[in-house]
């Protein structure tokens, strides 16, 4: 497993510049967030990422979007730029990409009413992700209102139902910690191609590494046992973005140097 960061860790500044941060702070692979990929594309940052010399993953848009909304425009929208999202993943190179599941609409709605959008939707972007030859990664979600892909029970019917070779979990650590016990999450959980790593306290999530109340050790010693890739550092600081990288980087490295 080795250390990775989100190019959000660094919103401030242009996605351009993240590449050369990142390398500054001796990270050699990067997450780009597509709406930070949006807000800076010039016509020219995809050959540039895809040059960068760094492994990349793709975290798929999220902003305003739900694939399983129950507005059918809304829906639809959504997983329009999902798929777009997936379409520019697979030309800057990234070996993966992490989508948002639906969650519902109504307060009075359930996972059972939104089950069948959430299935063809997630089949669909799969499929596309199979034709560009990228992985597709379902995160798993925070407890908090209208998610419903919380519990690993969930996800695994729902990656059965996908039922594709290309298409699996982005387990969140800091998602799974305001859910249940971490370490029985990841052993429930049956097939994790990708991670996302930060820290937990008092219910916020992607606090600083090392300054929550996660117990690292045997949640990295769970995940050995099964997953051996990249360990995206989620979070942010706009006081101290360096500082935030650099810190939960050293505590993240020097916890895996003790597995």
């Amino acid at each position: 497993m080795q250390a990775a960061i989100s190019s959000l860790l660094f919103k401030s500044h242009t996605l351009g510049r993240v590449v050369d941060l990142a390398r500054d702070a001796g990270i050699s692979w990067l997450e780009v967030w597509t709406e930070h990929f949006w807000r800076d594309d010039d016509g020219r940052l995809l050959q540039s990422l895809r040059q960068s010399g760094l492994d990349l993953s793709v975290h798929g848009p999220i902003g305003d979007i739900n694939i399983t909304s129950s507005n059918p425009g809304i829906r639809e929208e959504s997983l329009k730029q999902v798929l777009q999202g997936v379409e520019e993943a697979a030309k800057m190179g990234a070996r993966v990409i992490t989508v948002h599941p639906g969650y519902t609409t109504g307060r009075q709605d359930g996972p059972e009413s939104i089950w069948d959008f959430q299935i063809e939707a997630l089949t669909r972007i799969a499929k596309r992700g199979k034709e560009v030859g990228i992985l597709v990664a379902m995160e798993t979600m925070e407890k908090r209102n209208k998610e419903v892909v919380i519990h690993p029970e969930i996800a695994n019917q729902i990656i059965d139902a996908v039922n594709m070779e290309n298409f699996g979990v982005t387990f969140d650590i800091s998602h799974a910690h305001t859910v249940m016990d971490v370490v029985e999450f990841i052993r429930s959980l049956r097939r994790i191609i990708h991670i996302h790593i930060s820290d937990t306290k008092s219910a916020k999530v992607h606090v600083q590494m090392g300054e929550g109340e996660i117990a690292f050790g045997p949640v990295l010693q769970a995940l050995k046992e099964k997953y051996d890739g990249a360990l995206v550092i989620e979070g942010w600081n706009p006081k101290d973005e360096m500082g935030m990288v650099q810190k939960s980087t050293a505590f993240l490295r020097a916890q895996l140097a003790d597995l």
